[in-house]
């Protein structure tokens, strides 16, 4: 059993028709704009994850002096160029402002290493343990790193750090 029902016919409002011409007009300000920001991005978007590993005991140089390796493991699921930037530091717990006491012992930055697709490397830097203190020394690492495909770089990433390792000095 069916039912006649009449046709509704609406007729839209000024205002309705003027929020519509809006909405429409945003739109097709807006969809170009989301559609063309991936392509552009995708050949700068980060392929690649670089870890800062805990450091690890290396040995002792000639001198018996204790060797530290601050390693960097790096992934890429895509052909990448990279450069990294590392910064290595002991940890200082500090009770007086600025509360930040710890010691920046040195830097390496690494310029073009290549990673193809699906693999993997490990950027190894051996150096001596610095005494800073009595007791123990907290060692820990930052990297950040930028990317590069086509000749497109990327902007660098934030900094992440690695575990301490605490370590006789």
């Amino acid at each position: 059993m069916s039912a006649n029902l009449p046709a509704v016919r609406r007729r839209l409002s000024r205002r309705s028709k003027f929020a519509l011409a809006a909405a429409l007009g945003l739109s097709a300000v807006a969809v170009p704009a989301a559609v063309a920001a991936p392509a552009q991005a995708a050949v700068t978007q980060y392929a690649c994850t670089v870890t800062p590993l805990k450091p690890i005991f290396a040995g002792h140089n000639q001198s018996g002096t204790m060797l530290v390796n601050y390693r960097v493991y790096v992934y890429c699921s895509q052909n990448r160029w990279l450069n990294v930037q590392q910064q290595r530091w002991e940890d200082d717990d500090s009770w007086t402002p600025p509360f930040d006491g710890n010691d920046y012992l040195g830097g390496t930055n690494w310029t073009n290493v290549y990673v193809g697709a699906g693999h993997s490397v490990t950027l190894n830097n051996v150096r001596t343990l610095v005494n800073t203190e009595a007791g123990n020394e907290e060692v820990f690492q930052r990297t950040r790193h930028q990317e590069g495909a086509s000749g497109i770089w990327s902007p660098w990433t934030g900094w992440r750090a690695s575990a301490n390792t605490s370590m006789p000095g």
